[in-house]
């Protein structure tokens, strides 16, 4: 199998931290323990989201009070708050996510609902700051669900604003900014939809 530049890079930084740390003699046997625990952190990774879409599946074919009962019945080898939080999850973000499986591996089954549990905006964020390498425990989650965004927003100011600055910008500047305008349009009608769609759930999860 062909490895990625980052793969390649990672693997290369192992090899130099090994021999940094381990005899040239312990060489072997770290490098392969070391590619072992990475190939199962993917493993992890890859299992969990398995787990997260088969229970996810598994509701949608019972009613909620039906589904507590049978996630705390012992029927799986996790229990029934693990098995309900990987459910939400799925439901809510992650069968759309493309978060790598070793991303996946460290974090819990609560802090993977607790992201599906914030808004689009928000849950945006974190989704790119995990990319980013950052990891949150489920107590950062709290926080940063807690934090509420400025909801003021004086329209008729805002508009005025907007014309002000048409006014002073020249043809050859509106032509400019007209492709940013269209760019930044299509990406708040995806936030609609997104948002449209998260409230569609919440109203179906509630009636089940």
């Amino acid at each position: 199998m062909t490895l990625s530049l980052s793969e390649e890079s990672k693997n290369s930084n192992n090899i130099k931290v090994i021999k940094e740390v381990f005899e040239d003699s312990e060489f072997d046997v770290i490098n392969k323990k070391v590619k072992f625990i990475n190939s199962a952190t993917l493993d992890i990774g890859n299992s969990i989201l398995d787990i997260a879409k088969y229970l996810s599946e598994i509701k949608n074919f019972i009613k909620n009070k039906k589904w507590v009962e049978l996630t705390d019945s012992g029927i799986f080898y996790l229990s029934g708050r693990t098995c309900r939080d990987l459910a939400s999850a799925y439901q809510s973000w992650l069968f759309q996510s493309k978060i790598p499986d070793n991303i996946l591996a460290e974090l819990s089954a609560r802090s993977l609902a607790k992201i599906g549990s914030l808004d689009s905006l928000k849950r945006k964020e974190i989704i790119s700051r995990l990319l980013e390498g950052e990891i949150f425990t489920e107590s950062d989650l709290t926080q940063f669900s807690s934090v509420k965004r400025k909801t003021n927003f004086d329209y008729n100011n805002q508009i005025k604003k907007a014309m002000d600055i048409c006014h002073c910008l020249t043809d050859a500047q509106k032509l400019r900014n007209f492709k940013n305008i269209m760019i930044i349009n299509i990406k708040q009608k995806e936030e609609i939809i997104m948002l449209k769609n998260r409230i569609k759930d919440l109203k179906k999860n509630r009636r089940n």
